[in-house]
């Protein structure tokens, strides 16, 4: 299997109470437009660097709804190998951290997008926005918070 590329991206699952922090995705991206999910993106390696993975977590979370998690312990939640749509195959690390004290995120990336805000899994359940692999997802996450 050797000469295949692999698309890196990283998601963080921010936790305050029995709340997570999702986002709405703007009806314009290419992956799940008006769909609930996670904050996160692409790993950009500028500069080769420790914690590549942990820095890209930190990145995307204040780029898209401006929290600063600097002091934020990070902690490996799964990694997933999967084919997108549109034929890209992608590996995605997912992180959760717990809120930091008066955390008052917002939509820091209106390209991408349109809403942030804390929902209970029950608010997920019953959110038509929500796509089937997310319960589950905040599931395994509470029971390592």
């Amino acid at each position: 299997m050797g000469g295949e590329v692999y698309t890196v991206t990283v998601c963080v699952l921010i936790q305050r109470g029995d709340t997570w922090l999702l986002v709405v995705r703007a009806p314009t991206v290419g992956y799940a437009p008006n769909k609930i999910g996670m904050i996160g993106g692409h790993v950009e390696v500028i500069n080769p660097a420790a914690d590549i993975l942990e820095m890209t977590a930190r990145r995307e979370v204040a780029e898209e709804v401006g929290l600063d998690l600097s002091e934020a312990r990070l902690t490996y939640l799964e990694s997933e190998f999967f084919v997108t749509d549109g034929g890209e195959q992608q590996i995605t690390v997912t992180f959760t951290a717990l809120a930091p004290p008066g955390a008052e995120p917002f939509v820091n990336a209106p390209d991408e997008l349109t809403e942030v805000g804390w929902w209970t899994l029950s608010d997920l359940e019953t959110d038509m926005r929500c796509p089937s692999w997310l319960p589950p997802l905040i599931r395994r996450a509470a029971l390592t918070s």
